[in-house]
């Protein structure tokens, strides 16, 4: 029943996003620079939120590391994809590099804010608890390194439907993958360990025999 809540939030918010992205005809790359913008707004309030929990000065570091990263590297990768799709599926000149971001990333938050609003709604409760607990030194327990790794995969399967010129169902089931609470269900699945109780004085390891 706990975890009830984080199952419903992500259903909740897939339903909406999907209602939205089928009345406004979303395409590959609308979806592709929402979830880089909800990335990285997800990904400063975690830091945010890590900061302030467990009081830890050198998160501050990770701020520059993690815009620049988002901006140079992974917007610069969008834009050049996409710039080349353009090119290929459209015949449009490709710009130099960077030329279209700002114009992409304000798009993406004028048009798609909606998407802000339900990535939070399922990202941000389970977040805000892990940023609380979880060290970013433990290398593969902060779930936002996870999650971030397969925003990364849901991209890169964008620019292939974009290549492809495929949408309508293939998109939507991205939204599905993006939406579905793969923490939750592993949890689920995996169950608890039992708890380990004291041996017995009736029980003795085999081979053993009780003396006295």
């Amino acid at each position: 029943m706990k975890a009830l809540p984080s199952l419903i939030l992500p259903f909740v918010s897939f339903i909406i996003t999907l209602i939205l992205a089928v009345r406004d005809q979303w395409s590959a790359a609308d979806l592709a620079w929402s979830i880089w913008l909800a990335g990285l707004l997800l990904g400063l309030i975690y830091l945010l939120v890590y900061q302030i929990a467990q009081g830890d000065r050198e998160t501050l570091l990770a701020y520059p590391f993690f815009l620049l990263f988002f901006y140079f590297i992974f917007a610069g990768f969008l834009d050049v994809i996409f710039a080349f799709a353009r090119w290929d599926v459209l015949g449009q000149e490709m710009p130099p590099l960077f030329a279209t971001v700002p114009a992409a990333i304000a798009h993406a938050a004028r048009e798609r804010w909606p998407f802000l609003l339900t990535s939070a709604l399922s990202y941000l409760p389970i977040y805000v608890m892990d940023a609380r607990t979880v060290h970013l030194t433990d290398l593969g327990k902060p779930l936002f390194g996870k999650d971030l790794l397969r925003m990364i995969l849901l991209i890169f399967i964008l620019v292939g439907l974009t290549m492809l010129r495929a949408g309508g169902l293939a998109l939507y089931a991205v939204l599905l993958i993006y939406f579905t609470p793969w923490h939750t269900l592993r949890r689920g699945i995996g169950g608890r360990r039992p708890a380990r109780t004291p041996a017995s004085d009736d029980e003795s390891p085999p081979g053993r025999r009780r003396t006295g």
